[in-house]
């Protein structure tokens, strides 16, 4: 393991993300197998229940985005670390496979933690939290996904260690047909950053809008909410689709530039 500032916080991240499960998990189970045959007054104690452990879930779900955003900067700092590391492209090779896989999983994290999240923020404005047993369920299905988030980063930064590795140039080399993806990114044409930044989260604004009709549909009671959110859902999406779009054209001629050498 290659021991730096981020990397330790990332280590740090990961083993918080499994304290922060194991409290939750068992309380979302409790309120499943309760809340169908509570009386009034035991519903009552679940839901006060279910705020403590959903302000538990917003600390965890928002750690591990945090881990996930947090993830590409730690391996940019690692590149000159690496003997032959020209990019994260040999970083990830230093760290291989988990590095690659833990790449998409990234991606997988931010858009279902988000989700929940959304979905919390309708339930605490409706009276008598009407998607607490729902969301609960969900909690519990994603806790795989945060297993394996928390541990593919311990294995990926517990792997990875200051092997020589082949530059990127040799897999992509002049004649490939398409440049490596990180140098492309991150040093040769930074602009298409906020490109993919801004197409990636009006995709995520428009999923969790169809999710959030779906149990609009679904819960009469979070109807007035839930469409509220619905449109303030659709107007983010159209601000980052036309953010990227507006990005997209200085990318380009950022690219067409002579000046930039696209590996």
């Amino acid at each position: 393991m290659i021991w730096t500032p981020l990397t330790a916080i990332m280590i740090i991240l990961g083993f918080s993300g499994v304290v922060l499960m194991l409290y939750a998990g068992p309380k979302a189970y409790s309120i499943i197998k309760k809340i169908s045959k509570a009386s009034l007054e035991e519903k009552y104690e679940l839901e006060k229940t279910f705020y403590l452990i959903s302000t538990v879930i917003w600390v965890l779900f928002i750690v591990r985005i945090i881990a996930s955003i947090l993830f590409w900067a730690t391996n940019e700092s690692l590149i000159p670390l690496i003997p032959g590391a020209m990019c994260q492209f040999g970083v990830n090779q230093a760290g291989a496979p988990w590095s690659w896989i833990d790449n998409g999983v990234k991606l997988i994290v931010l858009l279902v933690y988000g989700n929940w999240l959304v979905l919390d923020l309708i339930n605490r404005r409706v009276k008598g939290a009407p998607l607490m047993k729902s969301l609960s369920k969900l909690f519990l299905a994603f806790i795989p996904l945060i297993v394996i988030d928390v541990f593919l980063d311990l294995a990926f930064y517990f792997t990875v260690s200051p092997v020589v590795v082949p530059c990127c140039r040799v897999v992509f080399t002049a004649e490939s047909p398409v440049p490596c993806p990180y140098c492309f990114i991150f040093h040769d044409a930074p602009l298409f950053i906020a490109v993919i930044s801004g197409y990636g989260l009006s995709i995520c604004f428009t999923i969790w809008g169809f999710v959030v009709k779906r149990y609009t549909s679904k819960y009469k009671e979070i109807e007035e909410v839930g469409t509220n959110v619905m449109r303030k859902l659709a107007i983010l999406a159209l601000g980052f689709a036309i953010l990227g779009t507006v990005v997209l054209i200085p990318a380009i001629i950022q690219v067409m530039s002579p000046a930039v050498p696209v590996h």
